[in-house]
């Protein structure tokens, strides 16, 4: 990376800081933040401003030189960020992720997101791996999961829609020191959807219920959240088996999600219509 050529930026330190799934990040002079990813382009840069003048604690990149929103090193896609203070979220702060997802779904759909697909090929692809040693002796519950996720699928009913993050948990949830939600990250997987597709995120916690009372939900439908559920589940497991990465994760959010998600239903199910 060249901060000087690519932002006029001059940096005196660069310090590693923890990415995501995809990326790797450094916090640079305590100002910016610069985020690298190690595939494909970033998507999503440009809802960054529309959304933010939407109200919510959304970080716009800066532009680089010539006018883009990242720019390329080493043929990786880099962009830098206002760096901002703050905490991951966990689950001990709940109510104010749960408020903070609550004033997502409540702002204007006034910005350029996509419709949500349910087509999920990241996870029909995964039959192609069932012999992998990572899952080959569970191939039957994903086989099972993914033909129940088909099913599910056919019985979609369109729902209320709204501005949607999909990936909503809390390495994506800023903290700052005053308790409340100082940024929400990584919105490059946002679209309009169903809310439902967003609060899957309370199954992945103790406190379920109270993150739904705090989200103040009502009126949901079963089958978008059963959708979400298994999506969920099944995407996070296809991603690790796929690029051999995170082999604990193909646990942990992989086949635990799937095998909770019955359980997790009967509980969502009061709050549905």
């Amino acid at each position: 990376m060249d901060l000087l050529r690519d932002y006029g930026l001059t940096v005196g330190e660069l310090v590693p800081h923890s990415g995501g799934f995809a990326t790797e990040g450094w916090v640079a002079d305590r100002r910016w933040f610069v985020k690298r990813w190690r595939g494909e382009a970033p998507r999503g840069l440009e809802q960054l401003g529309e959304l933010h003048a939407l109200g919510l604690p959304v970080v716009e990149p800066l532009r680089a030189v010539d006018g883009k929103l990242f720019a390329t090193s080493g043929g990786q896609a880099y962009a830098v960020f206002p760096y901002v203070q703050g905490r991951t979220a966990t689950w001990d702060d709940w109510r104010v992720v749960a408020r903070a997802l609550r004033l997502v779904h409540a702002a204007p759909q006034q910005v350029t997101l996509p419709p949500a697909d349910v087509r999920e090929p990241h996870v029909h692809n995964l039959v192609e791996y069932l012999r992998h040693p990572w899952i080959a002796d569970r191939a039957g519950v994903v086989r099972t999961a993914i033909a129940r996720l088909d099913d599910v699928r056919a019985r979609l009913q369109p729902v209320r829609e709204v501005v949607c993050h999909t990936d909503f948990h809390g390495l994506n949830v800023l903290i700052g020191a005053d308790g409340e939600v100082a940024a929400i990250l990584d919105w490059e997987s946002a679209v309009i959807g169903p809310r439902e597709y967003d609060l899957w995120v309370a199954a992945d916690g103790e406190p379920i219920v109270e993150f739904l009372d705090a989200y103040g939900a009502h009126d949901l439908d079963a089958d978008h959240l059963e959708f979400a559920l298994l999506a969920r589940g099944l995407r996070d497991l296809a991603a690790r088996v796929m690029n051999e990465v995170d082999r604990p994760g193909v646990d942990t959010w992989g086949f635990d999600r799937i095998g909770r998600v019955d359980s997790n239903l009967a509980i969502f199910r009061r709050y549905c219509a």
